[in-house]
C-alpha cells in the first residue's frame, strides 16, 4: 500500500511517525536501517511518501504501526520554498544510468584459504587460491572466461574445511593449481586490455586480491582496477538491514532452487545473472517486496 500525506507526529525513540489519513491518524514504522538515512529530515509538517505492508505490524508502545517498505519521497513545502529532502525515484533512475553505463564489465569471484577447523585465536592470513570471471562488452556478448586455482604462499595445502568447502582435495588442488605469478600477469594484461569495471559481491575478494600483491611482493594493481560491490548496491536500493546472500538472491530473481557450488567461475556466473536481474527490478520491482520480506 502506498500513502502521501503530512506528518502529525514523531517519536524518534519508538522510530513511528503519524500521518492523517481519512481524520484518522495511522502509525508507520521505520526500521533501524531506515530510521539511520531518514531521522535527520522527519519533522510535523513535512510531507512523506511512503509504501507499506497492511499485514506487517508492530506494537511500540502504545501504539500499533505498519512496518514501512519503502520511502519514495519526503519534503517540506513552505510558503516560499520547496525543499525535496529525498527522491528514491531520482536515485533510481541514476542508479540503473551508472549500471548502464559500465562498458566491458568483469564479474569476479575468489574463492580463499580458510583455516583449520580447530583454529582458534587470530594471526591467520587468507590467500586467493581459486579465481573465476567472466566479461562482457556493452552489449552483454562475452569477451572471455577465465578459471584457475592459485597456488598459495603461506598454506600450502588446503585445510580440510578448505577441501569440503571447495569440494576438492588436496591431490587435485595442487594437479591443477597455477603460479600467483602466473595469474597476476594474465590478471593484468586482460585489465590493460578490456579496462573493465570489476563487479564484485561483497568486499572481502577486493581487501584479499590487494593483499595478495604485498604478500606477493608485486607491484600493485589497485590504481588500474575499479571495482563495483554489488552487495552493497542492493543492500542500499532495496533498504535492507542484511546483507542479502548471492545464491539467495539468485533463488529469488529466477525461481531456481539449485543449491550452491562453491566455485569461483560458477559463483562469477551467477553474480552476473544477479547482476542483470537487478538491472531490470530497479525499473519493474516485481521481486521488490519478496527480497525486503527475506533479508530484513
Amino acid at each position: 500500500m502506498r500513502i502521501r500525506g503530512l506528518i502529525h507526529m514523531i517519536e524518534l525513540d519508538n522510530k513511528i511517525i503519524g500521518i492523517k489519513k481519512y481524520k484518522k491518524i495511522e502509525f508507520f514504522y521505520f526500521q533501524n536501517s531506515q530510521m539511520n538515512v531518514f531521522k535527520r529530515y522527519l519533522y510535523v509538517g513535512n510531507w512523506i511518501d511512503l509504501e507499506y505492508d497492511e499485514e506487517k505490524t508492530t506494537r511500540r508502545g502504545p501504539y500499533l504501526a505498519y512496518v514501512i517498505s519503502f520511502v519514495n519521497r519526503l519534503e517540506a513545502e513552505g510558503l516560499y520554498d520547496h525543499i525535496v529532502y529525498y527522491d528514491k525515484k531520482d536515485i533510481t533512475s541514476s542508479l540503473y544510468e551508472f549500471l548502464g553505463s559500465l562498458d566491458n564489465t568483469m564479474f569476479l569471484d575468489l574463492e580463499m584459504t580458510m583455516p583449520p577447523y580447530n583454529f582458534k585465536g587470530k594471526g591467520f592470513r587468507t590467500e586467493v587460491i581459486q579465481a573465476g570471471f567472466i566479461i562482457f562488452n556493452k552489449n552483454g556478448e562475452e569477451l572471455m572466461r577465465y578459471r584457475n586455482f592459485i597456488e598459495p604462499m603461506i598454506t600450502k595445502t588446503l585445510s580440510k574445511r578448505a577441501e569440503k568447502f571447495l569440494g576438492i582435495t588436496n591431490e587435485e588442488f595442487i594437479e591443477n593449481q597455477i603460479p600467483y605469478l602466473t595469474f597476476y600477469n594474465d590478471f593484468k594484461k586482460i585489465i590493460k586490455k578490456y579496462n573493465p569495471a570489476i563487479v564484485v559481491y561483497g568486499k572481502n575478494d577486493i581487501l584479499v586480491l590487494n593483499d595478495s600483491y604485498l604478500l606477493h611482493n608485486v607491484p600493485s594493481l589497485k590504481n588500474q582496477t575499479r571495482y563495483v560491490n554489488l552487495c552493497q548496491l542492493i543492500k542500499s536500493h532495496y533498504e535492507l538491514r542484511n546483507d542479502p546472500g548471492l545464491f539467495k538472491l539468485f533463488q529469488i530473481y529466477y525461481d531456481n532452487e539449485d543449491i550452491q557450488v562453491h566455485d569461483a567461475f560458477n559463483d562469477s556466473e551467477v553474480t552476473a545473472k544477479v547482476f542483470q536481474a537487478f538491472k531490470e527490478d530497479i525499473l519493474y520491482r516485481t521481486k521488490t517486496q519478496e527480497i525486503k520480506d527475506n533479508f530484513d
